[in-house]
Parts: structure tokens; C-alpha cells; sequence
């Protein structure tokens, strides 16, 4: 335990430059100084009405289904560009800013999604109420995609600008055009944190860090920071985990439930492409099945776009690719699973029920197997949790991931009956779609989870968390013996002390995964310099070539 906190406290002391709103920094036309035309007013852009009343009475009966996705705005499709809307100011340094201003009168949130965004280096994007009291941004060309398709996150209120920086060189290179504007008739927000508690879920739930048992509630501190809220289709709510593969590379692999792809409101599949995530989004002061506000947390880690990896029915499963690189300095963590289909002594459920702040509940009972008619497919292989005897899920909860006793993942959220009544449960079922199903299901990789999540076939029935792994490599291998890496921490230039083994390569790996440098190693000593990289934790796998056995080291920069 002592070594797994160490690398927390690591991992935690390092940052990275990849694609992630920052949430740092301020739009350009905040500086009054830079603006060359103080007065000029924006020209608002305002939503049509639409029927409230006939969508809440529509979420009144898809609310009770499970096996459709939470929906929690309407959506507008717009036509809003650089070239047939909006305003653009120079600033007086001579760089330019555009500028939108956008109204959908009482919604709680608006977001948006754009089905053109290209910013070239240099440029930003901010949203911001128009009260400046909510900020998202800076959005830069890192999230630039082949598509060209992006999903922002929401901002509060019903008043917003949208703001596009791009220095003057550069002002004929940006592409930005808004085709959907979704207001938020019932998002969770910082507002309704403050103000409702709870907001829409219910008050039988426990917040995450409400004690669940002494023989889980260290493992559920790990598996909280690998649970991300997720925006899909624009307008609705699904969770899922950061899920590890046996080369434990920190592949941003992110398993939840196919329905969310498939089900929405409309009947229609959804484009993983303008989703959004957010993680860590936790409860400084955790309320317990009671009706006790749950305060925000200080986190907003959001990030957008995914792929999809594979995906099918008879499980309920769907496994995306976060193609937004995720943070070292987010402090994440990559969840093992178990595909043998033993039935759990007793399993536990981390989630966002109603796009709620994060949730944990318990089934002490073990977890029975079974087939049932779900979503148009008369035998989908689920476990069954009969009568949750801690918390509960709820519609947003989809997606979510079950943990048994050793935190290892058994299956995701695909649908049920439970609910609260009051500060109890209602007593109904929930059923998850079995890993073990999920796993070699079909005949290609888009529809099964062994060719991502077990790549080089070795056959593993379970699989440890990322930080696990990588701790029990550098425990259990003989290599360590004989490999001393020295200084470490150092400014990035590592001595590589070898005892006579021949034939040894390395790579060396960040905490995401990417591969930094590689390279052989000599008899004696080799210097490994990778000082050009930010401070922070690496890995470095060496592989004996004549025995294919590797160790894998913790090694960091620190300057």
C-alpha cells in the first residue's frame, strides 16, 4: 500500500501539455487594455421556445427505463460561423477575437457542439456566461480532430458568449461553425449544487467518499479517479471507467454501455466524436443517504471527442477511445477487470446517477448470472443485483462499471428498476453485462473487448489496475536485480547500471503511454537522456531480447 501511495503522490506532482480544457486563463476581451472598440455591444443571438412540458413528460416514462440515456437537454440545430455570424474586434496588439452571444431564455446550461473546429497554434476558445461568472476554456488546435467535430462542455445560465482568439498572423487559417446549441433544462451545475443539494438524484444515494466497508473503501479511493461523467449525443448522461490492457501502457481506453451509443432519445447512434468527459468530480463533504446538500468539489477536468473500439448488444458494452490525451497532473487511474465470470462474494458500483457528483453503492450478497430479454434482445447476458443494500443507481448511472471484491471490473450498468424512496431504496433489481461476455463476443474487434484490452494475446483471465501492474513488474522480475537506474529523481539524464546481462533493450513510456525514447543497453553502463520531456513520472521497460522477460522501472524528472 505504502509503494501504491508513492506513486500517487508522483503522478499528482506532474502535468502535461495535451489536449484538455485548462480552465486556466481568461478570454482576451476580459483585458479592457486590449480592446480598440470599448463600445461596441455583441448582438444576441436568441433560441426559439420550445415545448418543455411535452419533453418532461417524455422523460417522466424514459426516466423508468434504464436502458435509455438520461437526457438532460433540448437541442437546437444552428448554422453559426465565423463567416455568417458573430463579431470580430482587433485587439491592439493587432491580433484579432470573434465573438458570439447566444440565448436560450431559462435553460440552466448551454453547450454546444461544432461540426467544424479547426484552430490553428496560437488560437483559443473560451465560453463564458455573460455575467463572466462561469468560465470554460482555453479550447486550442490540441483538440483539433480529422473530422473536424468537437462537443464542448456545459456553462451556466442562459446567456452565453463563445470567444475566438487567434493571433493576426494566423487570422485566415481558423475554422469554427456552431451546428448545435443545447439548453440545459435540467444539468447538474455548480448553481444547483449550491442551491438543491442533491439536485435530481435521489436521496438514498451515498456520495462517493461515504464508507462502503473497511474491506473496500481503500480500493474505492484508487477506483474513484478512474470514473468520468460523460456527455453523450450532446444532450444526454452515461458514466464510465478508464479500463487497463495487458501492455499497460495507459491506453485512454474507457468502457461503458452500448445503449448509451445506441439508445437516445431519438432513437438513433450517436457520434462519439463531439462527446465530452469529465472526471474526479467528487464531493469535499460527502452526504450519506440523507438529504444533506452535497458541496462541489474544486476539480473540473473535462476533456471531448472519442472513437469507438468495440461495441455489442448481447452485453450491453461499448469501449471508446478518449482521443483527447488525459493529464498526468489529473491524477487518474486505469481499473483491472476479471473475464473468468465467477460470481463476486459481493460487488460495488461507482457512478453519476441523473449526471449527479459521483456515488458508490454495495451489494453484500454475491451476484447471480442469468439471461434476460433486454432492449430488443431476448437473451442478454447479465449479472443481476437483486437489492442493493448500500445506495443505488439510477438513469445517468448507465454505463457505470461493476467492481468486485478486489476492485477488478465484472460488468457495466445496462439497466433495472432501482431507485430511491426517500432515503431508502425501492428494494428492484439492477443487471450489468457481463465482462466475461463482453470479451470474446463475435468475430471482430469492433465487437469484442479481447483484441484492445489483452493485445498481445497472453491469455491473462484477470488483469491488476495500471498502477498495480506496473509496481508488481518492477517487485516480481528477476531483471530487477540486476538494473540500478541512477540518479532518480533526476534533471533527465539517467545512468543505467547493467550486471553483465547481454541482448537488453529499453523504452521508456510516460504516464499516458506514449513512447518518449528507446534505445539498447550496453554491458555496464548506458546514459538514457530524456531531459527535453517535463517533469514528472516515466516508466521504462527493459526487455531481455534473448528471454523476452522485462521489468519495468519508475523513474522521474524533476527539476
Amino acid at each position: 500500500m505504502k509503494k501504491l501511495i508513492f506513486l500517487t503522490v508522483l503522478i499528482f506532482l506532474t502535468y502535461s501539455s495535451a489536449a484538455q480544457v485548462t480552465n486556466e486563463g481568461s478570454p482576451k476581451s476580459w483585458d479592457a487594455d486590449m480592446l480598440t472598440d470599448k463600445k461596441e455591444a455583441l448582438v444576441t443571438i436568441s433560441m426559439p421556445s420550445f415545448d418543455l412540458l411535452k419533453i418532461q413528460k417524455e422523460d417522466a416514462i424514459n426516466d423508468l427505463d434504464r436502458s435509455k440515456v438520461y437526457r438532460f437537454g433540448y437541442e437546437f440545430d444552428v448554422d453559426l460561423g465565423l463567416k455568417n455570424a458573430g463579431t470580430w474586434n482587433q485587439l491592439s496588439n493587432g491580433d484579432w477575437i470573434w465573438r458570439i452571444r447566444i440565448q436560450s431564455k431559462q435553460a440552466k446550461t448551454l453547450n454546444f457542439v461544432f461540426d467544424t473546429y479547426k484552430l490553428p497554434k496560437g488560437a483559443s476558445l473560451y465560453l463564458y456566461s455573460a455575467d463572466k461568472t462561469d468560465l470554460l476554456g482555453a479550447y486550442t488546435d490540441s483538440f483539433n480532430r480529422k473530422d473536424e467535430m468537437l462537443g464542448t462542455w456545459m456553462v451556466q445560465g442562459d446567456d452565453i458568449i463563445i470567444e475566438y482568439y487567434v493571433p493576426a498572423s494566423k487570422k485566415n487559417e481558423g475554422k469554427l461553425n456552431i451546428s448545435k446549441v443545447v439548453h440545459g433544462y435540467r444539468s447538474v451545475t455548480d448553481f444547483d449544487i449550491q442551491q438543491k443539494g442533491l439536485n435530481d438524484s435521489g436521496s438514498c444515494n451515498q456520495d462517493v467518499d461515504c464508507p462502503v466497508g473497511s474491506d473496500f473503501d481503500d480500493i474505492k479511493d484508487n477506483l474513484k479517479r478512474g470514473v468520468g461523467l460523460m456527455v453523450v449525443g450532446s444532450s444526454g448522461f452515461c458514466t464510465g471507467t478508464l479500463i487497463n490492457n495487458t501492455s499497460n501502457d495507459g491506453a485512454p481506453y474507457f468502457l461503458s454501455a452500448n445503449h448509451c451509443f445506441e439508445n437516445n432519445e431519438n432513437g438513433t447512434t450517436q457520434n462519439p466524436a463531439i462527446w465530452a468527459f469529465r472526471f474526479n468530480w467528487i464531493s469535499p463533504n460527502p452526504s450519506c443517504a440523507t438529504v444533506t446538500n452535497s458541496t462541489n468539489g474544486t476539480f473540473n477536468q473535462t476533456t471531448s471527442g472519442a472513437t469507438i473500439l468495440a461495441n455489442n448488444t448481447e452485453s450491453d458494452v461499448l469501449l471508446l477511445n478518449i482521443d483527447s490525451n488525459l493529464p498526468e497532473s489529473w491524477d487518474l487511474y486505469w481499473a483491472g477487470w476479471d473475464r473468468s465470470g465467477v460470481a463476486p462474494s459481493f460487488s460495488v458500483g461507482i457512478h453519476h446517477p441523473t449526471g449527479d457528483i459521483m456515488k458508490v453503492c454495495r451489494e453484500n450478497q454475491s451476484t447471480p448470472q442469468t439471461a434476460i430479454n433486454f432492449n430488443g434482445n431476448p437473451s442478454v447476458e447479465v449479472w443481476v443485483v437483486e437489492d442493493w443494500d448500500l445506495g443505488v443507481t439510477e438513469p445517468g448511472s448507465s454505463g457505470s462499471a461493476l467492481f468486485d471484491p478486489n476492485g477488478r471490473i465484472i460488468g457495466q450498468l445496462a439497466g433495472g428498476q432501482a431507485a430511491c424512496a426517500g432515503t431508502n431504496d425501492n428494494g428492484l433489481l439492477d443487471v450489468y453485462g457481463r465482462f466475461s461476455v463482453s470479451w470474446d463476443f463475435g468475430s471482430t474487434n469492433n465487437t469484442r473487448l479481447s483484441n484492445w484490452l489483452d493485445p498481445g494475446n497472453t491469455g491473462r483471465t484477470t488483469l491488476n489496475s495500471l498502477s498495480e501492474e506496473l509496481l508488481l513488474s518492477v517487485e516480481d522480475n528477476e531483471l530487477d536485480k540486476n538494473i540500478i537506474v541512477y540518479p532518480n529523481p533526476s534533471n533527465g539524464i539517467f545512468n543505467i547500471s547493467n550486471s553483465a546481462i547481454t541482448n537488453l533493450s529499453y523504452i521508456v513510456y510516460n504516464f499516458v503511454g506514449q513512447q518518449v525514447a528507446s534505445g539498447e543497453l550496453a554491458d555496464q553502463n548506458t546514459v538514457v537522456d530524456i531531459s527535453a520531456q517535463t517533469d514528472g513520472v516515466y516508466f521504462m521497460t527493459i526487455t531481455n531480447g534473448s528471454t523476452n522477460a522485462q521489468v519495468t522501472k519508475k523513474i522521474a524528472i524533476d527539476n
